[in-house]
């Protein structure tokens, strides 16, 4: 094998490992993120009607018809470093993430909460349709106002 054979071969083996990293990093890191917590979340028991869940939806500053975009672990690492916003779904995927992690966190330190946390976020837009992350978070807020307001 020639010298210039050899070095195309190694640049060849840096690139794809550069691009596995890349790719490949965050996808562990969500994985990681997804054991750091016991189980997953449950459904909402019911799901909300229409207006409820439009009512939400508009409560939050969001506009027009509630929509979900699908997060997945690359692009969401990506966007941490940006002044984008996230998809407004993002926020009530938040707030069922952080309910459910009060209770199921496995592991100690802010580290693990946001990665755990993160993780849930994304599993939730995977897994879960707009219409059941809406009727959660509305489950979500009647239950603190029962236990704020007994």
């Amino acid at each position: 094998m020639s010298k210039s054979t050899k070095l195309k071969a190694i640049v060849a083996g840096v690139l794809i490992t550069v691009i596995a990293l890349i790719y490949g990093g965050p996808w562990i890191l969500y994985f990681w993120g997804l054991e750091g917590m016991s189980g997953k979340p449950a459904l909402p028991s019911v799901i909300a009607n229409v207006q409820q869940q439009q009512a939400l939806w508009e409560k939050a500053g969001c506009e027009g018809t509630p929509t979900l975009v699908e997060l997945d672990p690359v692009s969401y690492f990506f966007s941490a470093g940006t002044l984008e916003a996230p998809p407004p779904a993002t926020i009530f995927a938040w707030r069922i993430a952080a309910a459910y992690q009060r209770e199921h966190q496995l592991r100690d330190g802010a580290s693990w909460q946001q990665l755990s946390g993160s993780a849930m976020v994304i599993w939730i837009t995977r897994h879960w349709t707009i219409e059941q992350i809406l009727s959660k978070t509305i489950e979500l807020d009647a239950k603190q106002k029962n236990i704020q307001h007994p």
